[in-house]
């Protein structure tokens, strides 16, 4: 069994604030170095699954985020004349199975009112830019060119657009998908959340809107944008946004006024992030910094709080940390392959200027949804559940994913 570790974790974010609490529940001395002065949550509202649930569930959280989120209990897209491209529910799966809407900042709340409750040190104001390995350990230099450490091991979770990534793994890929998004809160002035989904409009592959319920009476709307126009400072036309979209989902035109009238769009993009290993040494990575992906299939939350349980569990069942490391990457290896391509693929055909695939989507996808084994794999992949192309994990009695299967 490994004894305490001194542990380095880089990044306040999901992932990060899961290992951190963790590893330092089980005894571990944990240091966590958060860049901002005040840790802070960025992005939207996102979809936790059964997956990542399950690890909220483990450290106490399960109930407060049931509490503050909305139950989501599937996926639907259609086209602008009403054409189904997607018809998913977690009911496929199990009549109890669920998603939860709910937003990231409530999210990051939970996760850091937990972390602050647990024996970890948090260094706030304190950004690495860099990490120094010496022997079996590594110590992290700050923006000052102080060093800290030496740590077991150092833990990078800094998030899809990870600077020490590039610096400590030159191998990994990250390039940026050539789509983003827009989006907003916004008050559910149309009652679109009353269906408990997940709901997209799409024309072609250059037009998408979706509303994601992630409290009562909220919605979190994302729309597509070339990531070519979200560059800061770039003027958003509200007057053209709010014409096209009203035209795209004639039914959530109040919501759509609404949120043109706010003006409170935040933008965002995305990597497509592949490492040729989860550690190097004593120096390991999770999260978005390790496998970052597009959203469509709405995983990187869930993908990084399994990763820092994973990690965790691993430590605790290793004899030493190299052992721990090898069964992390042997856990973590499928899955996370498995969503980083499926993510890939299924990307262009909502995000692209291929009128092409735009087509194809229309065509046969939302008939696909239906078919005896397709529809079943569709839900797993939904529910975050797939450990590779050809397996997934089920789900049990209660509708959870259980954690040590």
């Amino acid at each position: 069994m490994i004894v305490a570790l001194q542990i380095a974790v880089v990044g306040c974010g999901v992932a990060g604030q899961a290992a951190a609490t963790l590893l330092a529940d089980t005894g571990h001395a944990v240091t966590v170095f958060e860049r901002f002065a005040e840790p802070r949550p960025v992005g939207a509202g996102l979809l936790l699954q059964p997956t990542g649930f399950a690890v909220l569930r483990a450290l106490g959280l399960a109930d407060e985020a049931m509490a503050r989120g909305a139950r989501v209990d599937g996926l639907e897209g259609r086209t602008q004349r009403g054409r189904a491209v997607l018809e998913l529910a977690y009911a496929d799966l199990n009549p109890k199975a669920h998603g939860l809407g709910i937003l990231r900042s409530v999210l990051f709340d939970l996760l850091h009112q937990r972390l602050l409750r647990s024996a970890a040190r948090l260094r706030v104001g304190s950004e690495i830019v860099d990490v120094v390995r010496t022997g079996t350990t590594a110590s992290v230099v700050d923006h000052s060119g102080a060093g800290h450490g030496p740590f077991d091991l150092v833990i990078v979770a800094d998030g899809a657009h990870s600077a020490l990534r590039q610096r400590l793994m030159p191998a990994a890929r990250a390039p940026l998908y050539p789509w983003g998004c827009i989006w907003a809160t916004v008050p559910d002035l149309a009652g679109i959340g009353a269906a408990r989904l997940l709901r997209q409009r799409v024309r072609g592959t250059t037009e998408m809107i979706g509303l994601l319920p992630v409290a009562e009476g909220q919605l979190t709307m994302y729309w597509s944008v070339p990531v070519d126009r979200l560059a800061p400072g770039q003027p958003i036309d509200l007057v053209a946004w709010r014409r096209t979209a009203t035209a795209l989902w004639p039914e959530a035109a109040a919501i759509v006024d609404h949120a043109a009238s706010a003006d409170s769009f935040s933008r965002a993009t995305y990597r497509h992030v592949a490492l040729p290993s989860w550690h190097d040494g004593p120096i390991v990575f999770i999260g978005d910094a390790a496998h970052g992906t597009s959203p469509q299939l709405g995983q990187g939350a869930n993908l990084g709080l399994l990763d820092a349980h994973a990690l965790a569990r691993s430590i605790a069942e290793s004899e030493d940390l190299a052992s721990a490391l090898a069964l992390l990457a042997r856990r973590r290896d499928g899955p996370v392959r498995f969503y980083r391509q499926a993510s890939h693929l299924l990307t262009p055909f909502f995000q692209s200027r291929s009128g092409t695939l735009g087509l194809l989507r229309d065509a046969f996808m939302g008939m696909s949804c239906h078919l005896p084994g397709v529809r079943g794999m569709m839900a797993s992949t939904l529910a975050g559940t797939r450990r590779g192309w050809l397996s997934s994990v089920a789900l049990d009695d209660d509708g959870h994913y259980r954690l040590d299967g």
